[in-house]
């Protein structure tokens, strides 16, 4: 297969198409690549992989590093978690995926929901034992099979928002079992939330909206969320099977 930056034909056709046709063709493109690996252009940038494909060696239990990966494992190309085996089954295990705290930082990643599922990113997280939940210190955002999940019904808790805080600019999640791409962006005091190539979310914190979005959100009462400068990211358990891939970081 040929890299995509040598593909010229394509690409200079591409561009005669318009930035936005442009940007789609090269999504489309780079799903070709081979999945949890760099490019020789994301090295230079500054890119970091978080899942390699290969182990999970570098993931950790929130709040218990010793504690087992339980229904965490690796499955082909991607990093899948089964669903909880019954009603009887209460575990949660949301995993710390990031190597450090970060602060300003672009995470890229592609999910596959199971139908009726629901999961998470949490971001700026603080691992501590004083905060039982990431969502007690970080924010979140929702990954849902929209059409197949209550979730779906209630605005802020759909795919792509800033859960419980703000609703998505525009729907473009995909059916259950087909991969969604998605982007989180933090930038200082400013957020950004991406998926499939659209700008889902963004909003300045310590802002009016961000204020008043707070004020109404399950959050209100909690006088550490969102307050430190570097967190970490923390893939949700939420007891449905979901998988995950091409999980990529690059400090800004």
């Amino acid at each position: 297969m040929k890299p995509i930056a040598t593909d010229r034909h394509f690409l200079k056709a591409s561009r005669k198409l318009g930035g936005a046709v442009f940007f789609a063709a090269s999504l489309s493109l780079a799903t070709l690549a081979a999945p949890n690996t760099l490019t020789s252009e994301e090295r230079a940038e500054g890119w970091s992989l978080l899942f390699d494909g290969k182990n999970l060696s570098g993931y950790h239990v929130y709040g218990d590093a010793d504690a087992p990966l339980v229904r965490w494992s690796i499955e082909g190309d991607a990093l899948r978690l089964d669903g909880r085996a019954g009603e009887n089954d209460k575990s949660k295990v949301d995993i710390v995926v990031s190597p450090k705290p970060y602060g300003d930082f672009e995470l890229s990643f592609e999910w596959k929901m199971s139908p009726g599922g629901n999961g998470g990113v949490f971001y700026k997280v603080i691992e501590s034992p004083k905060y039982p939940k990431p969502w007690h210190t970080g924010l979140e955002m929702q990954l849902l099979d929209d059409e197949g999940h209550e979730e779906g019904k209630v605005k802020t808790h759909r795919a792509g928002d800033l859960y419980d805080m703000v609703a998505s600019r525009s729907r473009s999640t995909r059916p259950a079992g087909e991969w969604n791409t998605s982007r989180i962006v933090v930038s200082g005091d400013q957020i950004e939330q991406w998926l499939n190539g659209k700008q889902t979310v963004s909003i300045t914190i310590g802002s009016g909206r961000w204020k008043r979005s707070l004020k109404r959100s399950k959050y209100a009462d909690l006088p550490d969320f969102v307050q430190s400068e570097k967190g970490h990211i923390v893939l949700q358990d939420h007891g449905d099977l979901l998988w995950f891939r091409n999980l990529k970081i690059k400090e800004l």
